[in-house]
């Protein structure tokens, strides 16, 4: 059973399904901190396994390889990443909007400069050469990404009169943030990245507008 049937379901859930998804769990957090710390070339299976503390057999039992396994990863990542943003945590429905610059340093802090924001990046940047990961998931991305898209439009306009410049600018900040993330390595004063996530924000404040 999966995870969104785990909670939609919780009293058809038997105990050894809360088990094989607590493993998940387990398993998909030592990606995440091996993504972070290593980068996805380093990431092997060995390597996930040992920071998991599992034995190799219950790792390829549930994830039979390790672009299954970061795919697995990727998508509940972004399902986690997606829920604070958008959603209230009691009713599920979507928070009302705040101003784009609040948003993106919002975004920036709480979701994208994390060990999971940072490990989306290697994924994101791995699936530029490794076929078989990009074709795991290129479609999952997609329609995470076409979501994503719809919410923002829903609750924002563009500046410009094209019908899709909300979900435009939106897919700019992200690329911003990617880039921003790469750039870190290279930057001695944390103060200067901070001085470049507040002064985009202030600029996508007057494009980016919540909708009246």
């Amino acid at each position: 059973m999966s995870e969104a049937a785990t909670r939609e379901n919780p009293a058809k859930v038997s105990k050894k399904e809360i088990k094989a998804e607590a493993m998940k769990r387990r398993i998909c957090a030592a990606v995440v901190a091996c993504l972070d710390e290593h980068g996805y070339a380093e990431t092997s299976i060995n390597r996930i396994q040992e920071r998991a503390g599992v034995s190799r057999g219950a790792l390829t039992h549930h994830f039979p390889t390790k672009q299954a396994l970061v795919a697995e990863t990727t998508m509940r990542m972004l399902h986690a990443a997606t829920r604070p943003m958008y959603a209230d945590k009691s009713t599920g429905e979507t928070k009302p909007a705040v101003p784009a610059d609040q948003l993106l340093n919002n975004s920036w802090n709480h979701i994208v400069n994390t060990a999971e924001g940072r490990a989306f990046v290697e994924v994101i940047v791995a699936c530029r050469t490794d076929r078989e990961l990009y074709n795991v998931l290129a479609d999952d991305l997609q329609e995470w990404d076409a979501e994503s898209s719809s919410t923002i439009a829903a609750l924002y306009r563009g500046s410009d009169a094209a019908e899709d410049d909300a979900e435009l600018l939106w897919s700019i900040s992200r690329t911003f943030f990617r880039g921003l993330l790469t750039h870190e390595r290279f930057v001695s004063d944390p103060a200067y990245l901070a001085r470049m996530m507040d002064r985009f924000a202030g600029i996508m404040n007057a494009h980016l507008i919540v909708r009246g």
